[in-house]
């Protein structure tokens, strides 16, 4: 057998017995790093959260005007002959067993290029492994790569950059990153593999799921037993192989630091776990879970999501009253039906050091105020939303100095900060009674219809009982908010997709996976996350090409098919796009709204992989079979690859479908048996196909 987890891992290996054991699938995410890029702190040394030793001026922070509004910069290295530097990365939680893999931009000013290193680490920091690659010279952003599998008794892994004698030069380094939301599958051999979350939050490790197949499971045979551990907070799952061929999992709440002491005829409610089983293969499987969250755990389940715009990558934190009208009116254009204003409206909130906690509009940015804006977005005919993050505050806000004693912390110790942040303690009547008072008065003054509600920091101030009791009191501020606004809508973010669990999914419209909106990584964090979760909840961004994290060029067809195969949206530097790409966009969402609703609430089959194959499709059909939308990628074309067919799934083979393009007719059965032959070309390709049963 093998196991899938969700990161989604899968297992397999020899057991006691003879017999094949079972592997696993599991879920995992990322990016493990508190910033994908690095801190620009106070612009003139060593990144913010990051160790420096040996020469500590050999290291500083180069904040241009492309990257400045973000908060982020490029590290330079500078080592001098017989000189060290070595730069370190705060260390992430890591899982023995688990493949782990960096990425980094780096570019040469002169000399030898410094090593990226991953490096693993015991409980008692001891190094037990270090993987490590020195990148060749060049002048120009390269991405390097290092991959690593955590062995036995690993802790910790953390990013280590260093530059020794024989690395005497100049460097620039940016954006490093560990991806999030890919399906792993391993051999689950005899003993126990753990997967869990102690950060208060589901986290980005893995996501709180699991699957066992047998040894000929595949994408449409085989028997496949899943559970999902429907919690917001730390999870834990556990499964077992025991030396007689047996397999047990358990699942639930994370009884780490866990200490629960019940009166008499007190109530101790539990998280909720769900088992889907799939008689037929991983295709299966996902129309399962996908039926099982609409029918019983997301909220509308039959109404279609808009088409939204977040001001993010646009503006970043500058976000200022006539921009944010200029980016509406220019979205409006394209079609967009939702307008969300991101990080940055607050007062003091010039990047993330500050803010948080007292949510009052700033009079620079804002100078009409909140109400004002929403109402020049409501005169467009678009919805209004707003991004918010209320369980942190930061040191400098007037909550915290009033209400020291709301946040998180040990009793002998000053509580730690988190992108400059403290955790608020939700398991407090008064922290909820203020939680839901804020962002009541938000929307009802500021008109907000839609609220993105965000959590960049872990939960690990407190003890299990405390993360625990904060969950529940973030659940139960979210059902006062939603019963006293039922027309508002939720989208659930924890940088990135460090939150999407059945409960939080049952009490939000939409899921943000990631912050990583490149298009091509963008596949495989779209394929894992839909192995489980249902489309309906799948925002997808368009964003700016190069994009600001991966400087990876990709054409705009490539970036907006992807982004169609969930809930569409638009997060780039509308205003800079050239007046064709413009145009061009208002035709892809046009075309996306004539196929939501087959996207959204229909059948989706997996045709290849993202994570392996160079060209793979998603076929997604209506529910009730009337139109059918493909799309088909390649990384690459290659001369003499062919045009291979795409062989498409879920049609009716007795019936004819039309291509609303083209003109052409297929029968059912011609289109699954032989299928379609897409001609692609050049690297980044893609083509959307669009049939309708006739």
């Amino acid at each position: 057998m093998t196991v899938t987890v969700g990161a989604l891992v899968a297992a397999v290996a020899g057991s006691a017995t003879g017999q094949t054991p079972p592997s696993t699938v599991v879920g995992q995410t990322g990016n493990l790093l508190p910033n994908g890029g690095f801190d620009v702190g106070d612009r003139s040394t060593h990144p913010a959260d990051w160790a420096v030793d040996g020469n500590v001026g050999g290291t500083a922070i180069i904040a241009t005007a492309a990257n400045i509004a973000s908060g982020k910069g490029s590290l330079r290295i500078t080592n001098v002959s017989g000189g060290t530097v070595t730069v370190t990365s705060p260390r992430a939680v890591a899982v023995p067993g688990k493949t782990y893999t960096v990425t980094a931009k780096v570019k040469g000013a002169s000399g030898t290029l410094p090593i990226l290193a991953l490096v693993f680490t015991s409980f008692e920091n001891t190094v037990l492994d270090t993987r490590a690659v020195s990148p060749t010279f060049s002048t120009a952003f390269q991405t390097v790569t290092v991959q690593g599998v955590a062995p036995e008794r690993t802790a910790n892994v953390s990013v280590r950059i260093s530059a020794t004698p024989t690395e005497v030069g100049q460097s620039y380094w940016d954006d490093v990153w560990l991806s999030e939301a890919h399906i792993r599958r391993q051999v689950l051999a005899v003993g126990k593999l753990v997967l869990e979350s102690r950060r208060g939050v589901p986290g980005h490790a893995h996501q709180p799921w699991l699957a066992v197949d047998g040894p000929s499971s595949s994408e449409e045979h085989g028997e496949i037993w899943s559970i999902a551990v429907a919690h917001g907070g730390s999870w834990k799952l556990v499964a077992e192989l025991s030396g007689y061929g047996h397999t047990h999992v358990t699942a639930g709440l994370n009884d780490f630091d866990l200490r629960l002491v019940l009166a008499p005829g007190e109530r101790l409610d539990l998280p909720e776990t769900v088992g889907v089983y799939g008689p037929a293969g991983y295709a299966d499987l996902t129309a399962r879970w996908h039926r099982y969250e609409r029918g019983f755990v997301l909220p509308r389940p039959t109404r279609v999501r808009p088409v939204l715009c977040n001001s993010w990558e646009s503006t970043f934190f500058d976000v200022r009253h006539d921009d944010q009208v200029a980016l509406a009116k220019r979205t409006h254009d394209l079609g967009v039906e939702l307008f969300v204003v991101d990080d940055g409206w607050f007062a003091d909130r010039a990047d993330d050091a500050g803010g948080l906690g007292d949510w009052r509009t700033d009079p620079a940015k804002l100078p009409h105020g909140l109400a004002a804006l929403a109402d020049e977005v409501h005169a467009l005919g678009m919805r209004f939303g707003l991004w918010v993050e209320p369980e942190a505050v930061t040191p400098d806000s007037d909550l915290f100095r009033a209400h020291p004693d709301r946040v998180m912390r040990w009793p002998d110790r000053d509580p730690a900060a988190v992108r400059h942040s403290y955790g608020l303690d939700f398991g407090r009547t008064d922290v909820r009674d203020w939680a839901f008072g804020t962002l009541d008065r938000l929307v009802r003054e500021g008109r907000v219809d839609f609220l993105k509600w965000d959590l960049n920091r872990s939960l690990t101030d407190t003890t299990g009982a405390g993360q625990f009791h904060h969950e529940a009191g973030f659940r139960s501020v979210v059902d006062r908010l939603r019963a006293a606004h039922p027309d508002l809508w939720l989208e659930t973010c924890a940088s990135g997709g460090g939150r999407a669990d059945l409960a939080s999914l049952s009490r939000f419209e939409l899921s943000w996976p990631s912050d990583n909106t490149d298009a091509l990584e963008r596949l495989s964090i779209q394929e894992g996350y839909a192995l489980v979760h249902s489309p309906l909840t799948m925002s997808c961004w368009v964003t700016d090409s190069p994009g600001y994290l991966s400087h990876r060029p990709v054409p705009l067809r490539f970036r907006f098919h992807v982004a169609m195969t969930g809930l569409l949206g638009i997060g780039g530097t509308i205003g800079r796009w050239p007046a064709g790409e413009r145009a061009e966009a208002a035709g892809y969402v046009a075309r996306y709204k004539e196929i939501r609703d087959t996207v959204q609430l229909g059948h989706r089959y997996r045709l290849g992989s993202a994570r392996h194959d160079e060209r793979f499709a998603v076929c997604c059909v209506a529910a009730d079979g009337a139109q059918v939308a493909l799309f088909v990628f390649a990384r690459t074309v290659r001369q003499d690859g062919g045009d291979p067919p795409v062989r498409l799934r879920g049609l009716d083979p007795h019936a004819r479908y039309r291509d609303v393009d083209s003109g052409t007719a297929y029968g059912g059965a011609f289109l699954m048996r032989h299928g379609l032959r897409p001609l692609l070309r050049g690297d980044y390709a893609s083509a959307l196909f669009v049939l309708e049963r006739v």
